[in-house]
């Protein structure tokens, strides 16, 4: 088999391909990627029996074979050599050799027979909804701060993903916070949930990042897997097992205490205060009156700070005290000038949204304090 490359073309298949594979594997052929012709074109597979991903690659001539290639030893061979000079292959499936040719570079690596291989499942196109790469890094990033990272709730350390009624939704919460997110989508036909783990959520947006420019993502869900497409790129992930607690239960209905804010100078304010607060328990006490906001706090060994903010209103004298890293979390990612908290007492769950965007909404547990 004899295949001809740009560089270009080359280690941008491989740098979709090798980071799934396991550089710890149990098993050896996890350590290589396969590489296989089809048509005109090479297809590249990667799998830790967890996450596979498939990449279609162009080539400049293209004879016909199979086999899998050690991944971190030919990506980095590939990335050193130089641009001007195309990429040829020779290999020899039934002695495993791997020829690697250009310009005045020449190396030889050992494969191993694409049978060794595992199978990856295939993309289930009948169940695939058409989503915007774009929109779906946005939900993602205003979403994941909130997903747990405590082994002991598994199935709170991944997203929760609906697709029903020509929504798309992601939830996340780590039974502190919520946060969920609601778009449109193209299919009003198609329902599905599931939970998709952080490790391959994160392995689709440096996809996406690759793809730059590339807008249309496919996503399908099936009994146990999630399939993404986006473009010549294939990734399919196994789902976090069992059930997602009721995340609707926990969003306050009846929050009549309304404060609407600046959501930069709240930001501001808010960074201020974390800074003398102790990490992980430290809290800020917002104390709101008619039209004014002052968040304090005195942190024990620390010292003390004080700000003071003009809001919107017009409700009775309340204190709330919050652990001010979830509302950093959220207000660094709303993207609209003003914020609405929406309160019931002292110590009952906060509704915290962007004003022009109710589909974006985030719940926080006020912290008590003494």
């Amino acid at each position: 088999m004899s295949i001809t490359f740009s560089k270009k073309d080359l280690l941008k298949g491989v740098e979709i391909v090798e980071t799934v594979v396991s550089t710890h594997a149990t098993l050896p052929i996890l350590s290589n990627f396969l590489f296989e012709t089809d048509n005109k074109r090479i297809k590249l597979s990667a799998t830790d029996l967890e996450i596979g991903v498939i990449c279609y690659i162009d080539a400049k001539t293209v004879s016909p074979g199979n086999i899998a290639i050690p991944a971190k030893k030919f990506g980095s061979i590939i990335r050193e050599l130089t641009e001007k000079n195309d990429i040829e292959l020779k290999i020899e499936e039934k002695s495993g050799h791997i020829d690697i040719n250009s310009g005045r570079s020449k190396f030889s690596l050992i494969g191993a027979a694409k049978e060794d291989f595992p199978a990856l499942p295939e993309f289930n196109e009948s169940k695939a909804i058409d989503f915007s790469a774009n929109t779906f890094k946005e939900m993602v990033k205003k979403v994941s701060h909130a997903v747990s990272t405590d082994e002991t709730r598994y199935q709170l350390t991944g997203l929760y993903i609906i697709i029903e009624a020509g929504k798309l939704k992601i939830v996340a919460t780590d039974g502190r916070r919520l946060s969920c997110i609601t778009r449109n989508c193209d299919n009003n036909e198609i329902s599905a949930k599931a939970i998709v783990s952080i490790k391959a959520i994160s392995e689709l947006l440096r996809i996406i990042n690759i793809n730059e420019g590339e807008e249309k993502l496919k996503i399908s869900i099936t009994e146990n897997q999630i399939g993404f497409k986006i473009k010549d790129v294939v990734m399919v992930s196994r789902l976090i097992e069992g059930q997602y607690p009721n995340y609707e239960q926990v969003i306050p209905k009846k929050n009549p205490v309304k404060a609407k804010i600046n959501t930069d100078q709240l930001l501001s304010a808010t960074k201020q205060m974390a800074l003398l607060t102790e990490e992980k328990s430290g809290s800020v006490i917002f104390h709101f009156a008619k039209n004014k906001l002052r968040m304090n706090v005195t942190t024990q060994g620390i010292g003390s700070g004080e700000v003071d903010m003009d809001v919107e209103y017009s409700h009775a004298n309340l204190e709330v005290s919050f652990n001010p890293e979830y509302l950093i979390d959220i207000l660094r990612n709303a993207n609209e000038p003003e914020i609405t908290l929406e309160m019931n007492g002292p110590i009952d769950a906060v509704l915290i949204k962007p004003v022009k965007d109710e589909s974006y909404i985030n719940v926080v547990m006020p912290m008590r304090v003494a």
